[in-house]
């Protein structure tokens, strides 16, 4: 009943729906134009002239805070200042070309913060002159409409008050000479700001363009060999000179820095000890999950490096020395958290070696180290780097008793890029070998961090899901594993697809991951007229997925929730769950088919001709997929009937879009097509009742006290735990057999289930009682009977006997 109703339901909003998109007979109509609309009478020209009056009071208000660019002001001379200091820092350093890949990009990200502000104040400038258009386009018409009323009011002839027209007149030039005094500044600070834009457009420009050629140069010959004379000829005084400039202009501290940003400062310290004083307030529970024991050994370097991660991005254009500080403390907190994963102190030891070369690396990269003395410290590290990276790799096969593991073959690869490097450098390619270093260590330390960061993920869901709280709900309780299953899969793989696009920066494929992730949702292909995309497959996949997910949900809360309250069975609940996912896979398709591109009615189309090419091609599979919604709605069978298919005996587990799965009593599990339980014979013993009838045929000898046996029956059947009284048990006399009289016990039993173990029972009550009371069950008996033998028959056989020879 419950679920004819939802059928019900369902199908009056599919007909409202088909009501509502039917097609409309569009008629065509005459609009009238309308009148002239009349100028008011003269009754209405003092409150008018009143209202005019309040009306230019508030606009005048308004014109004044459109006109007051006091904090426009100051903002351009901010950004005019840094855009100074930018490029007295740029003239200092001298060409772009001798700077390096990082100090390129991190000039970039200040001209961009730049513009970024620039683009925003012209934006408001732009917004303000805007409105004093506006203004003056309706004060304008006001003006006009006032000149025009007079006139009306004159040709008819009325009695007008001159004044009050005088009166409009006034107020309405003042506004107008007002919106006029206050566009002038606007646009003297408008075209100032795009004269700072301009330049800082001029800079970008350039710095743009050398990070694209160093790009392109990553396997061109960058610099002088070292085995050329020309190479050291470059350290001269000349050299040393602007080593020292730079270094000076790269650490000079600017003081107001503190005073705009140190609130910044302030919360990372306050974070850090308060993360850090938790952790060790906590760290003795043994709820923690076992995820998170590497970060309660080491608390402050935890609260350090999630108050760096956190508020870090939050300053805006950092001094070098202060940013070289803060990279310090989160690749030194991170190195100690990453080595407390670690048992092997090799690996340990590496760690914390790629930290301090990582920090150091990045110092000189600060300061703008010349581009000779750079090189020289490369070709350095990886003469050093080889023999250290050979010895651990010998001395870690020898502990794996010669086997070689991940880290050996780490240890080996690393031994080739650093060879690879070396040889580069030396050769002149600084670019190919800088680049191959830098990204390499930073290669390492993601991959480290990835591990760490999913870890911590997957612990706290772990430790979301074990929370008494949440378990409270029957929903966390039956599905709360499977849920954080999926979330913790969710995780790791947004995880895995950010590191892949941070690599891409890394390696200096893109300049960011965010400039990655376009680049790969631009890419298209097409096919005639239309474009696929990567970022549309990626919407239909996400669409799908998410109808996918939000019908599991809603079907393990339908479950978990609802339906427990709600006297429905098995099969009704099974078919409205059924019902939810194939509305919710619909709607995401269709969403997925809408994301796409495609046009619904052109959709509509191409599935009709797929539909009939489906009828010709794909019998069986319609058949069945249709035969599947008649089981759901009719529901001749349900999930947990017991059936009997073709002589064989089984229970319904599950009922899909194709195919019914039925498993036999044997624990076999048969695939039967929907079809064949619509078209073919199927009972079921479950349908409307699980109350079944067992038989018990019996048979006693000839002479057996009838009474006695018919009671003995009565007895067995009563005295049986799973057989019911209503309806009662029936022993009845069958009839006369050939060597005995046969009986039947005939039993109820409410699950069908029983039916083979109740009757082994209480075949086995019968026979004990019948040996108790004497009753006897006869073995089958046969009477033979022989008539005489014609004599004929008997000479024939004595004249063969006396033919035959003996022995």
């Amino acid at each position: 009943m419950y679920l004819g109703g939802v059928v019900k339901y369902l199908l009056c909003c599919l007909l409202l729906l088909l009501g509502l998109v039917s097609p409309l007979v569009a008629q065509e109509q005459v609009v009238p134009p309308p009148d002239k609309v009349p100028f008011p009478g003269l009754a209405e020209l003092i409150p008018r002239l009143a209202e005019l009056e309040d009306q230019a009071s508030a606009i005048q208000i308004r014109i004044t805070a459109i006109a007051d660019t006091k904090s426009f002001a100051a903002q351009l001379e901010t950004i005019g200042q840094n855009q100074e200091e930018l490029e007295q820092q740029i003239a200092k350093l001298g060409d772009l070309t001798t700077w390096s890949f990082e100090s390129l990009q991190d000039e970039r990200y200040r001209l961009t913060e730049q513009k970024n502000a620039l683009q925003k104040l012209l934006e408001v400038l732009s917004a303000r002159l805007g409105d004093l258009d506006g203004l003056s386009q309706e004060w304008k018409a006001k003006r006009s409409f006032w000149e025009k009323w007079e006139v009306e009011l004159s040709g008819a002839q009325q009695q007008v008050s001159k004044q009050a027209f005088k009166d409009a007149q006034s107020i309405t030039k003042q506004v107008l000479e007002s919106v006029s005094e206050a566009s002038p500044p606007l646009v003297s600070m408008q075209k100032d700001a795009t004269d700072v834009q301009k330049n800082n457009f001029e800079i970008l420009n350039r710095v743009e363009s050398t990070l694209s050629e160093l790009r392109q140069q990553t396997f061109k010959k960058t610099a002088h060999s070292f085995a050329s004379g020309l190479y050291y000829q470059q350290f001269n005084a000349e050299l040393w000179d602007t080593a020292r400039t730079r270094v000076a202009s790269e650490l000079s501290f600017n003081p107001g820095f503190f005073q705009e940003q140190g609130w910044v400062f302030v919360l990372q310290v306050v974070l850090a000890l308060a993360l850090a004083v938790f952790i060790h307030r906590h760290r003795a529970r043994a709820e923690v999950a076992e995820e998170w024991q590497f970060i309660l050994r080491h608390p402050l370097a935890t609260g350090i490096f999630v108050a760096v991660a956190t508020f870090g991005p939050l300053y805006s254009n950092p001094p070098s020395l202060w940013r070289l500080f803060l990279w310090g403390l989160a690749v030194s907190s991170a190195a100690i958290l990453t080595a407390s994963l670690l048992r092997n102190p090799r690996k340990i030891f590496m760690v914390c070696l790629l930290a301090f070369i990582a920090i150091l690396s990045l110092g000189l990269q600060i300061v703008s180290l010349p581009q000779p003395v750079y090189r020289l410290y490369l070709a350095l590290l990886s003469l050093a780097g080889i023999p250290l990276l050979l010895v651990l790799a010998s001395i870690n096969q020898r502990a794996k008793e010669g086997r070689l593991g991940g880290f050996t073959l780490a240890l080996r690869m690393g031994v080739v890029i650093l060879s690879v490097s070396f040889v580069s450098q030396f050769a002149g390619y600084s670019t190919l070998s800088s680049r191959l270093m830098d990204s390499s260590i930073q290669t390492v330390f993601l991959g480290l961090l990835t591990a760490m960061g999913v870890r911590l993920g997957r612990g706290s869901i772990d430790y979301l899901n074990s929370l008494e709280f949440l378990r409270h709900f029957k929903f966390f309780r039956r599905y709360g594993d499977k849920l954080a299953d999926h979330l913790k899969g969710l995780f790791s793989t947004l995880v895995v697809i950010y590191v892949f696009f941070y690599l891409l920066a890394v390696w200096g494929l893109y300049d960011s991951p965010g400039q990655g992730w376009e680049a790969l949702l631009g890419w298209e292909v097409s096919l005639g007229e239309t474009a696929l995309t990567v970022k549309m497959g990626l919407l239909v996949v996400i669409a799908l997925y998410l109808s996918l997910v939000v019908s599991w949900f809603l079907q393990a809360l339908l479950e978990t929730q609802f339906f427990p309250g709600k006297k429905l069975d098995r099969g009704v609940r099974d078919s409205i769950k059924k019902l939810l996912h194939y509305v919710l896979v619909l709607i995401g398709f269709l969403i997925a088919i809408s994301l796409a591109g495609m046009d619904l009615k052109a959709f509509a189309v191409v599935a009709g001709a797929f539909g009939i090419g489906i009828g010709f091609g794909l019998q069986n599979i319609v058949n069945n997929f249709i035969s599947g919604l008649i089981l759901l709605f009719e529901r001749p069978v349900k999930v947990g009937d017991v059936v009997v298919l073709a002589g064989e005996w089984g229970t319904i587990k599950k009922i899909g879009l194709r195919s019914t799965i039925m498993e036999t009593w044997d624990r076999a599990e048969v695939i039967v097509p929907n079809s064949q339980l619509i078209s073919e014979t199927v009972t079921n013993w479950t349908l409307s009742s699980s109350v079944a009838r067992a038989v018990v045929p019996v048979g006693v000898a000839y002479g057996s006290d009838v009474p006695l046996v018919l009671e003995v029956l009565q007895e067995a059947a009563q005295k049986h735990p799973d057989v019911l009284d209503d309806p009662p048990p029936s022993p009845i006399f069958v009839g006369f057999g050939d060597s005995s009289l046969d009986f039947e016990l005939r039993a109820w039993m409410g699950d069908v289930t029983k039916r083979l173990q109740v009757r082994s029972e209480l075949g086995q009550y019968v026979d004990r009682r019948f040996r108790e009371e004497g009753v006897q069950i006869p073995f089958p008996q046969r009477d033979l009977h022989l008539r005489s033998v014609d004599e004929k028959i008997l000479v024939g056989k004595r004249s063969q006997e006396e033919v035959l020879p003996h022995d």
